[in-house]
């Protein structure tokens, strides 16, 4: 994630009990769609989202906050607080649910410990126990349990984060970023053993779990000599969110790219195996050092477009109607929505049904007061934006919101 700091305050809104009043700011929609502030700035550095069956919607911060937030009624409350690291960007990051919650009141968490080796940090996604049911709802402390823990280099970015429970397999999908010193890119580019290609590393990676951490048994690399089983695809810098479509089978990756003017952002199909080439190559294939030449072996990014100074994809997925709710309009049925949050915007373009291509993108929210770091469909069908304001602090342009259309 990358920005500038904060401009100043263009968004003005109130929750008023069991009311909902519309987020006001200088946001552009298509005619027939609104935007709503479902909680506001003392939701501190909110990071992504995920949905109870009960609706609510739960939402991690930075510093280790967890929230839950009732749909309905907007009234929300604390539930917890865990330990984790805020250096860098580094903190509390993807929130998923159990498939049984919340018969096992049981939740998944990607954080970062505080205790780590001198020169180290930790990433852990751990699974958390929950007491009490709606508004009594709380974590428990000391409940938690690892899954999978990894080190990367003190100071470094690029930490990924997103968490994924598949709602068919039950299996837990994890991003990992590659943790490479962008400055010193040219020592490590053609390295095969640079840690986001090596699988034999868990970072620049997406990984599949099993719900207790072993490793699925369909998963690519458990047969390799040297190779970590729980490697699903390589070759990412920074992987930002997974959402995965039940009617087509998609499980699309929104992915930073690189920092050059000529880099792309990156919506990436993730199936098993895949190697979508990062150092060593950009785009569709270009060579990351003479970025002029193709090289071939490498999987090529399902939707790119150029970051020309400033981009940051961090959310992408496929609209489908809900069972119940207010539907978005037919056109945007089976079509594209990504985000970006350095340009503030969220855009949308068709996707083939039979090809599974996506056609030409079009502004669909533009001009958010806070960048989109997560992006999620509701059960109710209105799409949830996690907007961060700021450059590692709260600030007042912290908000989650939701576009619904009210024709």
């Amino acid at each position: 994630m990358k920005s500038s700091l904060p401009v100043a305050l263009r968004i003005l809104f109130v929750v008023v009990a069991g009311s909902i009043v519309s987020a006001r700011a200088e946001v552009k929609l298509p005619v027939g769609f609104v935007r709503e502030a479902v909680a506001g700035p003392e939701v501190r550095e909110p990071m992504d989202l995920a949905f109870a069956p009960d609706n609510a919607v739960w939402i991690t911060g930075r510093a280790g906050q967890i929230w839950r937030v009732d749909l309905t009624t907007l009234q929300r409350h604390l539930v917890g607080t865990i330990p984790t690291d805020t250096n860098g960007d580094r903190g509390l990051h993807g929130i998923a649910f159990h498939p049984d919650f919340p018969k096992n009141n049981t939740l998944f968490l990607f954080s970062h410990a505080l205790e780590r080796p001198a020169g180290k940090y930790r990433s852990r996604v751990s699974r958390w126990e929950i007491r009490g049911t709606g508004a009594a709802a709380m974590l428990v402390a000391g409940s938690d349990k690892t899954l999978i823990e990894f080190d990367g280099d003190e100071g470094a970015q690029h930490v990924g984060g997103g968490l994924l429970m598949h709602p068919k397999e039950r299996l837990l999908y994890v991003t990992t970023g590659d943790n490479n010193v962008i400055w010193k890119l040219k020592e490590y580019c053609d390295d095969p053993a640079n840690q986001a290609q090596s699988i034999g590393d868990l970072r620049g990676k997406v990984l599949r779990l099993n719900l207790d951490g072993t490793v699925p048994p369909g998963n690519p690399h458990t047969k390799t000599p040297g190779a970590r089983g729980e490697v699903f695809t390589r070759g990412h810098r920074q992987p930002w969110l997974l959402n995965w479509d039940s009617v087509s089978g998609l499980l699309l990756l929104a992915e930073n790219g690189g920092d050059e003017l000529d880099d792309h952002e990156e919506i990436n199909r993730i199936t098993p195996g895949a190697n979508f080439g990062w150092p060593r190559v950009f785009a569709d294939g270009l060579a990351t050092l003479t970025r002029t030449n193709h090289v071939d072996g490498f999987t090529a990014p399902w939707l790119m477009y150029k970051r020309n100074g400033g981009g940051s994809c961090t959310g992408a997925l496929i609209y489908r109607a809900p069972k119940s709710g207010a539907a978005f309009p037919e056109r945007y049925r089976g079509g594209l929505f990504y985000s970006d949050y350095n340009r503030k915007t969220v855009r949308f373009a068709p996707v083939d049904a039979k090809t599974l291509q996506p056609g030409a993108t079009e502004p669909f929210a533009q001009g958010l007061p806070g960048g989109p770091i997560s992006l999620r469909r509701g059960p109710d069908g209105a799409l949830y934006l996690v907007e961060y304001g700021g450059w590692f602090q709260a600030t007042t342009n912290d908000v989650v919101s939701r576009i619904v259309f009210k024709p």
